[in-house]
């Protein structure tokens, strides 16, 4: 189930809590009166010379109770999980058109935009150097990053070739390379990405985020939203 912008009052309403069916309703009462019923037949039917024991009546009355308790905590879990989901979807909502930092390389330019991303902490490089290539697998343009110390570095694409030269729109691939410990080593990077709609995958209100020219990650995966 994908949300849009303009699908999320229809999502929130098939989330919505529902009242419970009149048929199962009247189920519930109709077990309720039959109980009744059989334990009014077993009082006046028994045997005046031989009673039966009220303790078993007791009994009676308390099963029915037990369960008549933990139906109803049934329903309220149903409930419950219904309120989650609804909770998850307006969220969910609140995503559509936004930007997330999730891990990777890749990244979708849009025309006359820039893609970035940010380089994990704990990397500290000199003569780091970011590379571009274009979907084919080509070497579009490279970027000098000088170095870097420790902490999370932020870093940016303008979209244009080594000339100046502006860059069709599509999916780029970005890996940045600096030297730690006299070896030259890959980083990790995270990209962002804008969010076009959001999947819910199943009853627990897991997500799938579906990125713009990207594809579809977990929401397990977003390290930040902006």
């Amino acid at each position: 189930m994908a949300i849009n912008s303009v699908e999320a009052n229809s999502v929130l309403n098939d989330l919505s809590i529902r009242n419970k069916p009149e048929s199962e309703k009247s189920a519930s009462q109709s077990d309720k009166d039959m109980f009744m019923r059989l334990l009014l037949a077993q009082i006046e039917n028994q045997d005046p010379l031989k009673p039966t024991d009220q303790t078993d009546f007791v009994a009676q009355l308390a099963q029915f109770s037990s369960l008549e308790g933990i139906q109803n905590l049934s329903n309220s879990v149903q409930d419950i999980g219904a309120m989650y989901r609804s909770s998850q979807a307006l969220q969910a909502t609140a995503l559509v058109g936004r930007e997330v930092l999730v891990p990777g390389q890749v990244g979708y330019l849009e025309q006359g935009s820039e893609i970035s991303g940010m380089i994990e902490a704990n990397q500290a490089s000199g003569d780091v150097m970011m590379v571009i290539k274009d979907a084919a697998g080509q070497v579009v343009a490279n970027r000098d990053l000088g170095n870097i110390g420790s902490a999370e570095t932020p870093f940016s694409w303008d979209g244009t070739n080594n000339l100046g030269e502006d860059l069709p729109a599509g999916l780029y691939s970005i890996s940045i390379e600096g030297t730690m410990s006299g070896e030259n080593e890959a980083l990790i990077t995270s990209m962002y990405s804008r969010v076009n709609s959001v999947s819910i995958v199943d009853n627990q209100g897991g997500m799938l985020l579906n990125l713009n020219g990207v594809g579809q990650i977990n929401s397990s995966e977003i390290q930040e939203v902006r």
